[in-house]
Formats: structure tokens, C-alpha cells, sequence
């Protein structure tokens, strides 16, 4: 169960038996998207939402600087550049939507034996804004959409190195950036939407299908996120994971990410010794759910409803929903999600709830 005590300073949503937050990441190939701006002459509607938070897609309103897109870049934005695109954001009455995280997206991220000084300065720039206007941390869409930047060998410029060898320099790639991060942001989230199961052989299928032969660099980077926190800030593994169903896949999946990879028994190959002896103090473990079927599991409002639910129950802190055929950035009346997916989130809460008062008892 997901049940081992909030983080100091947590602070649970009102009217929740426990503390867990859902998340809405409807920024990605859609329009509109989720930016600053929008959410600023939007906010009376995304308030009204069954949600505690949005994935803000880092984008200013001319559409002339896309920071989402263009972090993990070796060219350097510039703080005063990236806090002018989320200024919209800064000083916003917001009552319910207190759990907002600045999207970042790798589109073509140097090979990491290259320099990533840039990247570097880029993810420490991005926290620091991220901070200044009140956001708790990043959001990690990790894939490798555009490039094998994180696929040993296909993606990488040094074929002569090892596995082992890039298992390593990735992890330091990771420390280098959460340390840079937390500098500037040391209460800082991250939300890293695959987390290292991705890159693990023994996964166990069906509950993690066989993505480590194309991501065998994801989990060592995540790996160095973790070396590299704070005390205050925290990683979180996202689990896009949009197949489970039952409450027993949920549990399983949790305690499989949450313990099981992390433990000397285990062994996992990329997580050294003393990272394991942090892991579930530094590590929180999430769900993320779609709108659409996926690896043949069916997907309506109904069933969204119940999977919601079971996650509730299970994360340590985070659940979020990408939806991929509706958009909840709008009305019905304006094109976006008919009042079956909205209530279908709404109800998911209720049932969590529920299910958590009924084990308290």
C-alpha cells in the first residue's frame, strides 16, 4: 500500500481522508495548451475542475519561446527568458490548484558522455523560476520522442563504452542536475513520468512490459535524481503505466517500485548501495492514467473512474491523467470534455475516499 506517511511539511488537500494530489497534464500536441497565459485567462474554469494541480506547458503567448520544449538543450535560455514565460503564473489566486509543475520534454539531449554544462543551467534556471512563481517542481515527460537519447546503444555516440559505463555517466547526469536543481529550489518535486522500472530486465511482465531493451539509460538517470536530492526535495516516479486496471495490479505495481527494485536482494545493477539506503525516504511512487485504450485495455469514463480510484489508494502522493481524446482545458460548451470524464475524476475522489475510510476502520 501507499500508505507509509506524508513528507515533512505535506500538506494534505481539504476534504481528502490522506494526502494525495491529481494532476492533469492536457498540454502535450493539443490545443490549447496548458501555458502560463492561458491558465491566467482561464482560471475560473480550471478551478471548477476535479483536479489539485496542472503539468504547465512552458510556452509564452507569442509562441516565441518554447522552454518546455528546449531545456534539455545545451543552449542556454536564461533565467530572466524562462521567468518571463511563466510571469503570467506569478501571484494567482489559486484555491485548489496548489500542485503545479513546469513541463520539461527532451526532444534531442546530448550524449552523455558530451558536455551538458548547458542542460545543466537550463534545469537549475527553470527551478529557480519554477520557485519564484510559486510552482512545486518539474515535470519530467522522460521518453525518447524525438531521439534514442536514453537507448544503449542505438543512442549513443560512443559505441566502444559499455553498458556499465553509461549506466554510470547517466546517473552522474541526473546527480548533476537534480544538485544544480535543488540548489536553487531545495523543497523542489520532481515527476519523472517513467521511472527506473523502464530500464530493468527483471521487471516482471505484464505489469512492466519489456521497455528496458529501448531505455536502458532512463532508470540510471532517474538513479542520479535520487543521488542527488535533498532532505526537502523528493522523486517521484511517475508510472506511466496506462494498462493497469484492478487494485491488485496497483498495489503490486507500488510495492514492486517502492521496495522490491531498490533492495540489496533485488540487486538492481544501475541503483549503488548507498542510493538503495535512500530510496524510499527520497523516492515517491505515482500513477499516471490516459483517456484512451492502451495495450488493449479498453478506456471510458466509467473505467477511468475506478483505475483513478485504485491509484488514489495506492500513490504516495501523485496521480495524473493525460488525456489523449478529450481536452479538460475547456468547457464542454467549447469543445472540451463532456461532463462524463469530468465527473468521472470527481467520482474517482469519492471512491478513494471511501476505500481508504473503510481500511481505517
Amino acid at each position: 500500500m501507499g500508505i507509509l506517511g506524508p513528507a515533512e511539511g505535506f500538506q494534505e488537500p481539504h476534504g481528502t481522508v490522506r494526502p494525495s494530489y491529481l494532476i492533469l497534464h492536457d498540454v502535450f500536441g493539443k490545443s490549447p495548451a496548458a501555458s502560463p497565459a492561458y491558465i491566467r485567462q482561464n482560471l475560473e474554469h480550471l478551478e471548477s475542475l476535479p483536479i489539485e494541480g496542472l503539468a504547465v506547458y512552458v510556452r509564452s503567448a507569442d509562441q516565441s519561446l518554447n522552454v518546455t520544449m528546449n531545456v534539455a538543450k545545451n543552449e542556454v535560455l536564461g533565467v530572466e527568458r524562462i521567468a518571463k514565460v511563466l510571469a503570467p503564473l506569478k501571484g494567482l489566486p489559486l484555491r485548489r490548484l496548489s500542485q503545479n509543475f513546469a513541463v520539461v520534454i527532451p526532444r534531442r539531449p546530448p550524449d552523455f558522455f558530451a558536455d551538458w554544462s548547458g542542460v545543466v543551467t537550463n534545469f537549475a534556471d527553470l527551478a529557480r523560476a519554477a520557485r519564484d512563481v510559486g510552482l512545486k517542481g518539474i515535470f519530467f515527460d522522460n521518453e525518447n520522442y524525438e531521439a534514442p537519447w536514453a537507448n544503449y546503444p542505438d543512442g549513443t555516440a560512443h559505441r566502444e563504452k559499455s553498458l556499465r559505463e553509461y549506466q554510470d555517466q547517466a546517473r552522474l547526469r541526473g546527480k548533476e542536475i537534480m544538485q544544480a536543481m535543488v540548489k536553487e529550489f531545495p523543497e523542489i518535486v520532481v515527476i519523472s513520468l517513467h521511472g527506473p522500472y523502464s530500464s530493468e530486465p527483471r521487471a516482471a511482465e505484464p505489469l512492466f512490459p519489456g521497455w528496458h531493451k529501448a531505455n536502458e539509460l532512463l532508470g540510471p538517470f532517474f538513479t542520479g535524481f535520487v543521488e542527488g536530492s535533498g532532505k526537502q526535495s523528493l522523486c517521484v516516479d511517475g508510472g506511466e503505466l496506462y494498462y493497469l486496471r484492478t487494485d491488485e495490479e496497483f498495489q503490486k505495481s507500488y510495492l514492486w517500485r517502492k521496495r522490491t527494485i531498490a533492495s540489496d536482494s533485488f540487486n538492481c545493477s544501475f541503483i549503488p548501495p548507498a542510493v538503495r539506503a535512500m530510496w524510499q525516504a527520497r523516492v515517491s511512487v505515482a500513477f499516471g492514467m490516459s483517456t484512451v485504450a492502451f495495450r488493449g485495455k479498453e478506456m471510458s469514463p466509467a473505467i477511468l473512474r475506478t483505475t483513478v480510484a485504485h491509484a488514489l489508494v495506492h500513490t504516495d502522493r501523485y496521480v495524473w491523467v493525460f488525456p489523449e481524446n478529450v481536452t479538460f482545458l475547456k468547457p464542454a460548451k467549447d469543445g472540451g470534455a463532456d461532463e462524463a470524464w469530468v465527473q468521472a475524476l470527481r467520482g474517482a475522489r469519492e471512491d478513494s475516499d471511501r476505500a481508504l475510510r473503510a481500511q481505517r476502520k
